[in-house]
């Protein structure tokens, strides 16, 4: 084919002055606590409790609802799973429950109220999650919240009753196997209720919230069932999900609740002062607030849940009284209860959805053939980066709910270990990243069909990041970046505006970009493509009246030569997607096209030196791509050659492209079946294998997958 050298239409040179920042954000130490699994239960039950009915080694789940008088009991698995022990009915609907410690310090029975039933009571469970009623009490008034604790040291649990429509204070003891009520007192409300020693006495005093006078009241343990108020904290506004945990490890127990959009730590202290206040201020309203070491660093988390939002995020301690910055770890529809979740070799929280599922966040021990992450609301567009350049594959995504750049970064036994996330202008459907040197990483964030680049340059041995923007001169049609000699990115830029292809080239000088855009260089274009072989340049398909054909046009020298590379007219084209890279591993570009012209489908093959049509009947089982994110360009064998790889959303599955004889022939083998596939990518992920890592768009996580 001969080249035909022509004059620049239209160029300019733009000195772009991006937007800069230097920022720090934290770098979260999730140490491993990212790992998802979900299992399908039956719908509306809308708390879960865990226990353990039949006394092995794994804990077992109780799901329940104030609306009805029915169980489910899950019996826990030594792999992480659950088996359903069966749905039982109950006496009296459970609105909540606790277990209670009896004197050889085990969990035999669990005390209930039942707001609806104005009833307390226990109950106990055969070993196949069978719930039967040991023993009840009734009130004059509807409790809604529980609290245990072994009030004199006599070996055996009381429990002590409280809610916003309950009269007063209750402490219920069991005498001869009878409950017994003992009034605090009575004529006015306490939404909620925790024992815990306010006193540092040894004995278990009680913390209450006052809603008719907006209190926060103490009462004193003085011994033979009998408390006394001593002292009144008036709050701003109601409080909720009461606790007494010693968050700072310090011996002493500190009082935790929620007001407003935030939560609110008392500290206690040797005096018995509770002077010390800590306010975390919170995305979502707190509706269940829970604790515990998540991470497994030896500091005391927080945890909560947004009934609106279905949010469960994690507030991670940072040291004694200072916390990081929210994550939000689940999205879900219906999500309505949480709980710690702890069993053989698991560290986690379960959640229950109203809709019928049981999702649990655990540690990870290490990255299995098949496992799933879950840190984000809806990771998106996905990536991968090497921090250290160690062969230890990073991962980068884009959270669409909040429009966060969102980074895990593994340690040296590949579990996931810090967690990093940096706002954004817009939500993007493409990552490309620098990942030539070691610590510091920039990462390109685009979509096709707009014009904003958002780049942020990462250290991460500093941690701090670099912000800078630059636009497109006009809709991005593809976008690739090259390193310089100078240790600098250059960005080469297809894009249409007014209908017509052009190409934009920055180059980084004296801390700006200098870009030079070339016009109009072709009109009616299906699809267009970046190739940085030998010169930087284009290919594209233009529409004919005949069919179309394939043209390449070259930057040299500040002119553009251009050549046509190959016809087709098979027929009336409707559509063509082309995917421009190193197919042949020659370290030259070659382009793939799909085309669908009348009714049938056609692949077609350029090296530039000659070029091949595929029927697609040819092929058996193979689908068309007509978007990006269908295609990835990557290696499956440690310092292998590139193979292109195509998911078909059509029978989800993720194959291979095997080019034959200098691509005059194909095969497309299939890889892995894969459901609900967003975005992907084909990495080493672990110290032998390599791994589909996709985002889930169904479930809303990242799937880790062995080929």
């Amino acid at each position: 084919m001969t080249g035909l050298k022509i004059g620049l239409k239209k160029t300019s040179i733009l000195f772009i002055i991006f937007f800069l920042s230097k920022e720090i954000y934290p770098q979260i130490p999730i140490n491993g606590f990212c790992q998802f699994s979900s299992f399908n239960v039956d719908k509306g039950f809308s708390s879960i409790f865990p226990l353990n009915f039949n006394n092995d080694s794994y804990t077992d789940l109780l799901l329940y609802s104030p609306d009805q008088k029915e169980i489910v009991s899950l019996a826990g698995e030594k792999n992480g799973s659950f088996i359903k022990s069966g749905v039982y009915k109950v006496p009296y609907q459970i609105t909540s429950i606790k277990g209670l410690n009896e004197k050889d310090s085990k969990v035999k029975r669990y005390a209930f109220i039942s707001r609806q039933n104005m009833r307390a009571g226990i109950y106990s469970f055969t070993t196949g999650g069978r719930a039967y009623l040991t023993n009840s009490i009734k009130f004059n008034s509807y409790p809604e919240n529980i609290s245990t604790a072994d009030i004199n040291r006599n070996g055996n649990d009381e429990f002590l009753i409280s809610g916003s429509s309950f009269d007063g204070l209750s402490i219920i003891s069991q005498t001869g196997g009878i409950l017994k009520e003992k009034k605090i007192v009575s004529r006015t409300s306490y939404s909620e209720a925790v024992f815990t020693d306010l006193s540092n006495d040894g004995y278990p005093d009680i913390a209450a919230f006052d809603i008719i006078k907006n209190s926060l009241v103490f009462f004193y343990n003085q011994g033979g069932n009998k408390f006394k108020q001593v002292r009144t904290i008036k709050m701003d506004q109601p409080i909720h999900s009461l606790h007494a945990v010693d968050m700072n490890l310090d011996n002493y127990p500190d009082i935790i609740y929620a007001e407003g959009k935030s939560i609110n730590i008392i500290y206690g202290d040797f005096a018995s002062a509770y002077n010390t206040k800590a306010t975390i201020n919170t995305r979502f309203y707190p509706d269940q607030i829970i604790t515990g070491d998540f991470n497994h660093d030896g500091k005391i988390d927080i945890a909560y849940l947004n009934f609106k939002e279905g949010i469960l995020s994690i507030i991670f301690a940072k040291n004694d009284e200072g916390f990081y910055p929210e994550t939000i770890y689940l999205k879900k529809a219906g999500l309505h209860s949480i709980i710690p979740y702890y069993s053989k070799f698991i560290n986690g929280i379960a959640s229950v959805s109203l809709n019928g599922n049981i999702f649990i966040v655990k540690n990870m021990l290490s990255i299995s053939s098949n496992v799933d992450i879950s840190i984000g609301a809806n990771p998106s567009a996905i990536s991968s980066f090497d921090n250290g350049n160690n062969g230890i594959n990073d991962i980068c995504y884009i959270d669409s709910y909040n429009s966060n750049l969102d980074l895990i970064v593994r340690n040296f036994d590949g579990i996931p270990s810090t967690f990093y996330s940096y706002p954004l202008f817009d939500n993007y459907s493409d990552i490309l990243v620098d990942n030539v040197e070691s610590g510091v990483k920039s990462f390109y964030c685009f979509t096709r069909g707009k014009k904003l680049i958002e780049i942020l340059k990462i250290d991460f041995s500093k941690n701090s990041v670099e912000k800078n923007s630059v636009y497109s001169p006009g809709t991005i049609e593809d976008l690739k970046i090259q390193r310089t000699k100078n240790n600098f990115d250059n960005i080469y830029i297809a894009f249409k505006r007014k209908s017509m292809l052009g190409l934009c080239i920055m180059e980084y000088r004296d801390y700006r970009y200098a870009a030079a855009n070339y016009f109009d260089l072709a009109p009616d274009v299906y699809s267009a493509g970046i190739t940085l072989s030998n010169e930087p340049g284009l290919i594209y398909w233009k529409k004919e009246q005949s069919g179309a054909t394939l043209n390449k046009v070259s930057v040299v020298n500040g002119s553009i030569a251009s050549n046509k590379l190959f016809s087709f007219s098979e027929g009336t084209v409707s559509s063509i997607y082309s995917f421009t890279g190193d197919l042949f591993n020659n370290d030259k570009d070659a382009s793939i096209s799909f085309i669908q012209a009348g009714n049938k489908n056609y692949i077609t093959i350029t090296n530039y030196k000659s070029s091949y049509i595929i029927n697609t009947w040819e092929v058996p089982d193979v689908n068309m791509a007509d978007n990006a994110r269908q295609l990835f360009l990557g290696e499956t064998r440690y310092n292998g050659l590139k193979k292109l790889f195509i998911y078909s959303p059509e029978n989800n599955s993720v194959s291979r492209i095997d080019f034959i004889n200098k691509g005059k022939d194909i095969l497309i083998p299939r890889l892995t079946e894969a459901d609900n596939i967003e975005y992907y990518f084909i990495k080493k992920m672990s110290s032998r294998h390599y791994h589909l890592v996709y985002t889930d768009k169904i479930n809303n996580c990242i799937t880790i997958k062995q080929l």
